[in-house]
């Protein structure tokens, strides 16, 4: 999962002054829609993108009606219905191509044809299989799922969206979500409900079980966890993704925030391993691509990446990528994300909202060095977390010590 950082309201965060800009949105929206239906929106693309990369960025594909489909975080959630409509936008507009098309491109093998696309999905989800594959096999189009190796077979997805659902569906309170940061992390923070829950989605994921688990139990959490039907790939289905022309890349081991990562090299070595050993017998040669978890890293990170043997980075620098007639300049690729809440409201497909946010997103030129991406380490992003039962009481009667202090203020 990218960390587009969606906001999460608690009751009573609605910002008071925004029905004074409802008039100015839905101008714009009007405005929007009339370029797309005129045909003006598509001429501005053929002749701006001509000569570009454009990556989109998708999570999950699932129907309503699917038991996962309740407690899925709808910013990276799109319905069957919808997708099967993305797809055929893409074929209209672009000219969708594979990680090996963007691989010769990047050795100067071959060029990429005009208005490239290429479709990754992030996490490794069963319902890639489930619901993705058999729309991408309808339309031709090839594809790219990165997967969090620690994640294969996984009957749970990630303890940390679990969380986000339930932050979003308002069953964690702000002072739980305090105490859990100040638990977990070992930081106590002042800081909102928005950015603690999400500072918990980035470090939390390399944390040992049994500490989570005792943090949860202790705060009175109830993730409320999804079990059945199964969340994330396993072995066999990735093997037939790959059999279907699907290429399978890495995610990370654990799916941490690399600057928070206590352990870079395991997360760089180990998704190839593990991954290389299921995809090799089936045609895909390695597992060289690399999505950065939560599109967060450091150009020294980046480096460590190449050192280790992979070709290809993707970022969460919301980007195209300039093309030197045809050929790719630079080994860290940019992505635009599909945000379902903004191209379905509703489950109604708004072509328009997905050709504003892909034909105007910002060129990166071929020759330029990427930015850097994503949060700064900080001196707690290598830190050992105490995982016995007498430390977390320690820290547990500490926060509520704490919050009591807070509260007295």
């Amino acid at each position: 999962m990218r960390a587009t950082q969606a906001t999460f309201n608690y009751v009573g965060r609605d910002a008071p002054g925004a029905a004074r800009f409802v008039p100015i949105r839905w101008l714009r929206e009007l405005i929007r829609t009339s370029l797309y239906r005129i045909g003006a929106l598509s001429l501005y693309h053929r002749l701006r993108n001509r000569r570009t990369l454009t990556v989109v960025t998708l999570h999950r594909v699932l129907r309503q009606g699917d038991a996962r489909w309740e407690t899925a975080l709808p910013p990276w959630t799109l319905d069957d219905a919808t997708f099967d409509r993305c797809l055929a936008f893409f074929k209209h507009h672009y000219a969708i191509v594979g990680l090996d098309d963007v691989k010769q491109s990047l050795r100067r093998e071959r060029p990429l044809p005009a208005r490239s696309l290429l479709l990754t999905f992030d996490d490794g989800f069963a319902d890639n299989f489930d619901y993705a594959l058999p729309l991408l096999r309808k339309h031709g189009a090839p594809a790219t799922v990165f997967v969090t190796s620690d994640r294969v077979g996984s009957e749970e997805r990630l303890w940390t969206e679990d969380l986000l659902s339930a932050v979003a569906r308002r069953r964690v309170s702000r002072q739980q979500l305090a105490y859990l940061h100040t638990l977990l992390i070992g930081e106590d923070s002042d800081a909102d409900g928005d950015n603690l829950v999400w500072d918990i989605v980035r470090r939390g994921p390399e944390l040992e079980v049994e500490l989570v688990a005792t943090a949860l139990s202790a705060l009175e959490i109830d993730l409320q966890r999804v079990r059945c039907p199964r969340q994330m790939l396993t072995p066999e289905e990735i093997a037939i993704l790959v059999q279907n022309g699907i290429s399978v890349g890495a995610h990370g081991k654990t799916h941490t925030a690399f600057p928070f990562s206590s352990d870079i090299p395991a997360e760089l070595r180990e998704p190839r391993a593990v991954l290389s050993e299921i995809v090799a017998p089936h045609g895909q040669g390695s597992v060289d691509a690399l999505s950065f978890p939560h599109g967060a890293y450091t150009p020294e990170i980046a480096d460590q990446a190449l050192a280790a043997g992979y070709e290809l980075l993707f970022t969460g620098e919301p980007e195209l990528c300039c093309l030197d007639h045809g050929f790719l300049g630079t080994s860290r690729v940019g992505r635009v994300d599909v945000d379902a809440r903004r191209i379905a409201p509703n489950g109604r497909f708004r072509p328009e909202v997905l050709a504003t946010s892909l034909f105007t997103a910002r060129r990166r030129p071929a020759d330029r060095t990427s930015l850097l991406s994503g949060p700064k380490p900080s001196a707690t992003a290598t830190v050992s977390y105490n995982t016995q039962s007498t430390g977390l009481r320690r820290r547990l009667s500490e926060a509520f010590a704490s919050g009591k202090r807070r509260e007295a203020r």
